[in-house]
Order: structure tokens, then sequence, then C-alpha cells
């Protein structure tokens, strides 16, 4: 028998076809621009810092003067990332610690203020440049700076959502990709901020943040907001959840700012709810022996208890939780689907929901 020839069912009309489709749904342009120019347009307010959906800035001063040295001495380096906004401005997606490293130099930074004017430490190849700072820099090495070039890709304003958000999911400037929820808020933001304020209110609730302890790195990556965004969007949503999780949740995002008569008090009130009745539980209700945050352990507490909260609320009940949430650690089916290896995939969250009704569901 022949083997087949698979070459026989290649399409190649097609594949130029969907190529093109593809092509068409993101509208991108470039320019390389001076720094002396983004400055400007950053104090004219046409270039957006906002770290609602940034990550923080937190170069330590070694890596600025790095990056200074490198300017000065015309080393390239890598493009910056903005999407603009149906006014025209630009909102940075990925060049945060270059771009602010730049203003914060020059003193005019205004999200961090507290890190302008900062001095320099001593160069890789120009130990002489301890010492200096934008007061006692010489003229000439100013507008060197102001002067070197920068590549700026950006992501027009007509360009199709989901391309956008699959553009920026591939970024991996500078060795720092974006995380999932950063690329969400970048990309969404731009439709309404509404949802993105309402993750981050509920997000940073001081209960939510004792029982989730997270580490400041964690919290800088929006890790706390991805959990809250990974609660309501499995919560009594199940027979939606057809994809990987990190997808799922970001077409619930979609659909929520699609959505004008979003639920966001009745959500509030569920999640706010469930965190009151874990609160006596602590920090450790979501952790391994190890000390390790498991979202596992999250998928099936928070989703176990909402969904049959009644039998929950009260100081009378907090033993009957204390046994519930005991089950779920020693229960052998949940442990088999929260092993490692595919943790997030669609088969293993629909049957750790499934397992998680089943206990917190029993009397």
């Amino acid at each position: 028998m022949k083997p087949e020839n698979k070459s026989s069912h290649l399409d190649a009309n097609k594949l130029e076809q969907e190529i093109e489709q593809q092509r068409n749904s993101l509208s991108t342009d470039r320019l390389d621009m001076s720094f002396g120019e983004i400055i400007s347009m950053y104090e004219r307010e046409e270039i957006i810092i906002d770290p609602a959906f940034q990550r923080l800035f937190r170069w330590d001063i070694d890596q600025q003067s790095r990056f200074i040295e490198s300017l000065l001495l015309g080393i390239p380096i890598p493009p910056i990332f903005v999407a603009e906004d149906e006014e025209g401005k630009w909102e940075l997606v990925d060049g945060l610690q270059r771009i602010s490293t730049i203003l914060s130099f020059f003193g005019i930074l205004k999200t961090i203020p507290e890190k302008n004017n900062w001095v320099l430490e001593e160069g890789e190849r120009v130990e002489s440049l301890e010492g200096f700072s934008i007061k006692t820099l010489p003229s000439k090495f100013k507008l060197n700076l102001k002067r070197a070039t920068c590549r700026v890709e950006i992501i027009r304003w007509n360009s199709n959502y989901d391309m956008r958000f699959e553009l920026f999911n591939r970024l991996n400037t500078g060795g720092t990709p974006l995380t999932p929820q950063e690329i969400r808020n970048c990309i969404y933001r731009g439709i309404s901020t509404k949802f993105n304020d309402f993750l981050k209110k509920l997000a940073e609730l001081s209960d939510f943040k004792d029982l989730t302890a997270l580490s400041p790195e964690q919290s800088e990556e929006l890790y706390n907001e991805e959990l809250v965004l990974r609660f309501l969007s499995l919560y009594k949503n199940r027979t939606k959840v057809k994809t990987s999780i990190a997808q799922h949740m970001t077409n619930f995002m979609k659909e929520a700012l699609d959505n004008t008569t979003f639920n966001y008090q009745g959500l509030e009130d569920v999640f706010c709810d469930v965190v009151e009745t874990l609160k006596p539980l602590g920090k450790d209700v979501f952790r391994q022996p190890n000390g390790m945050f498991a979202t596992a352990l999250y998928d099936t507490i928070m989703i176990g208890v909402a969904e049959n909260i009644s039998k929950y609320k009260g100081d009378s009940s907090l033993d009957f939780l204390k046994s519930k949430v005991q089950e779920v650690r020693s229960d052998e089916v949940l442990i088999k689907f929260s092993r490692r290896g595919g943790n997030n995939k669609k088969t293993r969250i629909l049957n750790r929901l499934k397992e998680a009704n089943r206990i917190f569901g029993n009397l």
C-alpha cells in the first residue's frame, strides 16, 4: 500500500486567503523617533504611561545607568510598542523600563516622581559616568541623549482586537514578556476602563490580599487581578469553558466589556461573600504544604464555596468549612486533576469544577 501523499490535501489558495485575512485585521505603522521627541510628546500628554495596566517601573540604578550608557555610546536598543487610542494618543505597551528611565533621568516622570533626578553609577564601558546627574551632565551629552533614536512600533486604533491581543502576547522584547493579564488590560482598556477598574477594585480588597498573600513581583505583574478574573469567568459559567483557561478569561473579559447589562454588582457581592467566608482560614488556604500558591486549590475552593455559599456563612459553619477544605486537599480525584502538566487545560478545569461542586455541595 502506497503511503498517502499529504501534499494532495494542501490548499495553497486557502492558505493565502487566511494569511491575507489575518494580515488585514492588524493595522500597524513604525517610526524612528528621537528621545527628545518622545519626551515632548509625554509632556504634552500625547503618550501615556498608565500604571493601571503597566508593570511598575522597577529597574534599579545599575540597570538605568547601563541604559543611559548605551544611548551615549550609540548602541542600538529594541523598539518600543504603543497602542493608538481613538483620540490618536499613544499608550505605552512595551518599553516601560526604557522610557521611564529616560523620563526619570530628566526629572519629568509623573507616575513615580520620587524616582526622578537620580545619579548615574559607574558604567561598564565608561567608568567616569559615576556621580553625574541630569544637572551635572555636560550639555553636549544631554543633547546626545535627546537625539538618540528609538524605533516605535504603532498598533493603530482600527486594528482587530483579537489580533492586537495576539501581537502583544508574542512580544518578548528585552527578555521580559508581558503577562496575560497585562496584555488583556492593554488591549481591552481601549474599549472601556470600566471592567479594568472593576478587577482592580476587587483585587485590592484587603481581605483578598491577605488570603492570597502574593509576592510583590506577582502583584506587579497583576496576578492578583488575574485571580479575580479567573474566579469571575468560572463562577456558574462552566458551560462556556471551551478553551484553555487563559483564552477563556480573555473571551470573558471581552464579552463583559461588550455587555451593557453586565452584572457588576451581583458578581462583586458574590466575590466579597466568598472572601469574607474564607477569611478565618488564613493565607494557607490556597497553598500547598511547601508554601507555594496553588491555582488548583484556588479554583476548587473559591468556586465550590461560591456556588454553595449559603451552607458556609456564619461562625457555626466554620468547622464544616474547614473539613471541606481538608477534603479538597486529600481527595484522590482532585489530586489527579491537579497534578503538574496541563493543569490549566479545559478538561482539567471542568473536572476540577465538577469535583468542587461534589465536595462543597454535599452535606
